[in-house]
């Protein structure tokens, strides 16, 4: 078994490209509007319409974005969105340079929920590696987690 992707529900298809894809990286992978039938039953919603964008990474892990045309989107209370909530509470990324990745964002506007954190180092979680993160919150609120490993030879 493996993780094929993650989908998101969006409210603004445009600014989530703009994030997903122009300022993460993401190549995209599909853009289609889907209705009909199928799609009200797989969906299970009555007379749904939606734009379904398909972005991938380079290892071909995928990130669903959904921009829903009827039923309209309901936004999450943002209560909903935190770590102490149940459910997903953010989708992280690898990046190989945390300072590149963090410059590119701050070009688009986007900025960091935290300072940098070095999880791990100075434990043997990850045979004496450990991982620099950085959160930030994309255009609805969804955390995304960059993180870039340091190797223990690098350390």
């Amino acid at each position: 078994m493996r993780l094929q992707h993650v989908g998101i529900c969006v409210k603004d298809m445009e600014r989530s490209l703009e994030f997903y894809r122009d300022a993460l990286g993401l190549t995209l992978f599909q853009d289609h509007m889907i209705a009909g039938p199928e799609v009200d039953m797989g969906l299970m919603e009555k007379d749904a319409r939606v734009r379904m964008v398909v972005v991938a990474d380079e290892a071909g892990n995928m990130i669903e974005l959904f921009g829903w045309q009827s039923p309209e989107a309901r936004e999450k209370p943002a209560e909903h969105q935190r770590f102490t909530s149940v459910g997903i509470v953010e989708v992280c990324l690898v990046v190989d340079s945390l300072e590149e990745a963090e410059k590119r964002l701050a070009q688009k506007g986007y900025s960091f929920r935290n300072p940098v954190w070095n999880f791990g180092k100075g434990e043997d979680w990850y045979g004496g590696s450990y991982a620099k993160i950085r959160y930030v919150d994309d255009p609805d609120g969804i955390q995304v987690e960059l993180m870039q490993f340091v190797l223990a030879e690098d350390t």
